[in-house]
């Protein structure tokens, strides 16, 4: 038994030693973390062009358009089209373009001879004289804040390929955008005059928004994924959605795996540093 114990303490002891020498020939580093890439799983310089294209609504232009299929568009709209130079108007709004003449005026119809008494008539059975349309064009503006690079001008006209969901972005703009601008009049219409010029004036406000949508297209809830530093501003852009409630018809490529359609918005307000009403 004493054998058999002294054997075994010298073998380990060697082990031990012949252990610690192999460690100084080759000693470890700090543990560190190995996270294998998958080439293919690395964004092509394809794919991040596609991540930055921006949706756009579509305008009639009003210079000459090109036709140039190899000309790659960062817009998405509509349809497709190329014009000889891009251009953007500085007003954000509604998306119009001015109109270069006013419209002519239609032929006026003959004038219907009112009764006598036509109290007791319902609304729907008066005549009535049409009104003269309006001569006044609208101004260009344009709902999306486009890149620095486009020169302005007095109307939009940009480069776009045609995306099959444009309709459906359409409508959900439609439905969000006019709600957002009421929320934030809302708002600046109750500041201080002097509180908009120290703290908000000459500054572009920045919301970033997801919105989660059922698979048939009901609001369900939106989370700020970045905020612009002032939640007023925030809150606007969440109303906008809430208040609108449905989206209808989203298209079935959209619903992911859980059921819900994410949107991602980004809402910028600037404040003129002139102006504070």
């Amino acid at each position: 038994m004493l054998f058999s114990f002294i054997f075994h303490f010298l073998l380990s002891t060697s082990a031990l030693y012949f252990a610690e020498k192999l460690y100084q020939q080759n000693p470890t580093t700090e543990l560190t973390q190995i996270e294998i890439l998958d080439p293919a799983s690395e964004p092509s310089l394809q794919d991040k062009l596609e991540q930055a294209r921006q949706m756009v609504k579509q305008l009639d232009t009003t210079v000459k358009k090109i036709n140039d299929p190899t000309l790659r568009a960062r817009f998405e709209s509509e349809k497709t089209q190329r014009v000889e130079k891009e251009t953007k108007s500085n007003i954000l709004g509604p998306t119009v373009n001015s109109v270069a003449t006013p419209p002519p005026t239609p032929p006026q119809p003959e004038k219907v001879q009112k009764p006598a008494e036509d109290s007791d008539l319902p609304e729907f059975a008066r005549p009535r004289v049409p009104s003269a349309p309006s001569q006044v064009s609208q101004p260009s503006a344009i709902s999306s804040l486009l890149p620095s690079d486009i020169q302005n001008s007095n109307a939009t006209n940009l480069n776009t390929d045609a995306n099959i969901y444009y309709s459906f972005y359409s409508r959900v703009e439609d439905l969000f955008y006019v709600r957002w601008v009421e929320r934030v009049r809302y708002y600046w219409d109750r500041l201080d005059p002097d509180f908009k010029r120290r703290n908000l004036s000459g500054k572009t406000w920045s919301t970033q928004i997801e919105v989660w949508l059922t698979s048939t297209g009901e609001y369900h809830s939106s989370y700020i994924r970045q905020s612009s530093g002032y939640k007023p501003f925030d809150d606007a852009t969440v109303h906008a959605f809430q208040n609108a409630k449905f989206f209808p018809n989203p298209p079935r490529a959209k619903v992911e795996a859980d059921g819900f359609v994410r949107l991602r918005y980004r809402f910028n307000v600037y404040v003129d540093a002139y102006r504070s009403n």
